[in-house]
């Protein structure tokens, strides 16, 4: 294939020898460009990076044989000693037996004032197994962070955020200690806590590794962990960042957008190859209106792309902002005789919903709960109709009108290979593509934002431009359209009426 303009000078970039990175928009052709680079840079050994197997396995049959495609951890496995990686095998501790075992205790801490869910929530019981629960997350953050030892800050963001302050901050300084015990058991070959699999990855990055390549590429890396950039910027390789800065949605689990953070050489793709203009004109309202973009996102002239209405008897997919408002949609489909399929995290769905049976039957939840707190049904339903902004109230909404039983049986029969559309989630839906797009009313968003206020923070305009370019051809936005005008989005039968007048 020939290379476009935007390809070209991507390709001019990489050939200069220089670290530096290629911003592409949502549907600009990312992959075709990687491997236009590849195949000009094919006198050199490349290395191509993935975040998951699945993609590196795709990718590699796309590449000439002059680049590999790996995932950072099957680097690492294959890099680091045998006795480590064989503590895979090791029998995974319960969180009683780790409590038990690194001597940690129960405790009743304060909660937050602005946490409280009535007069009787004032304390909570935060037991042993909860401390060895955010022990091994504190590990866990640390693993994934550019840190050679565990820090406190890592070890306090692992503990609930219910907690009032000042007691949160002496439990961190009390766990500190046992999530070093934790990690140099690990460390240890005679060890017997179970290793995970970014431990092995940690263990990898401390010993400062040498990729063996001429250049590396590194996709979707505004989704990077601090350790594989620290990695990174450690080779002697050349290194092609590859991602956009605007599809970061997994900031939440610390991921570091090296789109944006890097300061070496860029060039972009902004040429969109999913849509055309119509929906890329609504994407362009979300970054340069919110996101304070710069340069445009362009549709594609030789797609017929909308923004209207579409009937949820023929939509190909359904994205919304929370698995319980997914969940409620799917119900609906079912009823006037679609089959869809429910591609959400229903774990913690199903999870959710035991628990409020739990609730209803006056039986205590577990610690960690998402209802955790309450007494009784009727205190849950006080809060979810007095606390503006909760995030309970969609899942509340529907246990009340739909029921445990019913919604459980759904979600048991959601994931059928028999579909013909999809339900989802804004996360979930992150690299999919579809031809007609219903967006949900649940994206979160301030109604009455001040003077000068954005409506939308940052982390829910990048989830929102992620769901909806993932449109090819036409996209509902009819829930949210109080939200589009507010950032100065039209739709055309309102330019249409604007004419008129």
């Amino acid at each position: 294939m020939n290379p476009t303009i935007e390809q070209q000078h991507a390709i001019d970039m990489a050939l200069h020898g220089q670290s530096c990175k290629v911003t592409a928009y949502a549907g600009a052709g990312k992959t075709s460009t990687l491997k236009l680079i590849g195949n000009a840079k094919h006198h050199q050994h490349g290395m191509y990076l993935a975040f998951n197997k699945a993609i590196a396995t795709e990718a590699q049959s796309k590449f000439n044989h002059n680049v590999k495609c790996k995932t950072f951890h099957s680097l690492a496995y294959n890099s680091v000693p045998r006795w480590l990686t064989n503590k895979l095998k090791n029998r995974r501790l319960m969180s009683n037996q780790l409590a038990s075992r690194h001597d940690l205790e129960n405790y009743q801490v304060p909660v937050a004032l602005v946490k409280q869910r009535g007069e009787d929530d004032q304390k909570r019981l935060f037991n042993s197994k909860r401390m060895a629960t955010s022990m091994m997350n504190a590990v866990g953050y640390f693993c994934r962070s550019n840190y050679s030892e565990i820090q406190l800050s890592q070890v306090y963001a692992a503990l609930p955020d219910w907690m009032d302050d000042t007691y949160r901050a002496e439990l961190a300084n009390i766990l500190l200690p046992k999530a070093h015990d934790y990690w140099n058991d690990i460390l240890n070959p005679a060890g017997i806590n179970r290793l995970e699999h970014d431990h092995y990855l940690k263990y990898w990055a401390l010993s400062n590794p040498v990729i063996n390549a001429d250049f590396i590429l590194f996709d979707e890396a505004q989704d990077a962990d601090p350790i594989m950039l620290n990695v990174l910027s450690k080779q002697r390789a050349q290194v092609i960042y590859v991602g956009d800065r605007h599809q970061q949605i997994y900031a939440f689990r610390g991921a570091v957008n090296a789109m944006q953070s890097l300061d070496i050489a860029e060039t972009r793709l902004s040429q969109s190859f999913r849509f055309g203009e119509n929906i890329a004109d609504l994407a362009n309202k979300i970054l340069f209106n919110v996101l304070d973009e710069e340069i445009p996102l362009r549709g594609f002239n030789q797609i017929d792309s909308h923004v209207n209405e579409i009937s949820d008897e023929i939509a190909d997919a359904f994205i919304y902002r929370t698995n319980a408002a997914a969940l409620s949609n799917m119900v609906e489909l079912v009823k006037i005789g679609r089959e869809p399929r429910l591609e959400v995290d229903t774990g913690s769905l199903l999870k959710n919903i035991e628990d409020a049976k739990k609730v209803k039957s006056g039986i205590k939840v577990h610690d960690g709960s998402v209802f955790e707190g309450f007494n009784n049904w009727e205190e849950v339903i006080e809060y979810t109709n007095e606390v503006s902004g909760n995030d309970l109230k969609a899942l509340v909404s529907l246990i009340n009108k739909v029921g445990e039983e019913a919604l459980i049986s759904s979600l048991l029969k959601s994931n059928s290979s028999d579909y013909d559309c999809i339900v989802t989630t804004a996360h979930k839906s992150k690299g999919l593509e579809f031809n007609k797009v219903k967006l949900g009313g649940d994206f979160f968003y301030k109604e009455a934002a001040a003077p000068g206020e954005k409506i939308l923070t940052e982390d829910e305009a990048r989830l929102l431009y992620v769901a909806a370019t993932r449109a090819k051809k036409q996209l509902d936005i009819s829930a949210l359209n109080p939200l589009f005008k507010k950032i100065g989005y039209n739709t055309q039968a309102e330019v249409n009426a604007l004419c008129v007048q």
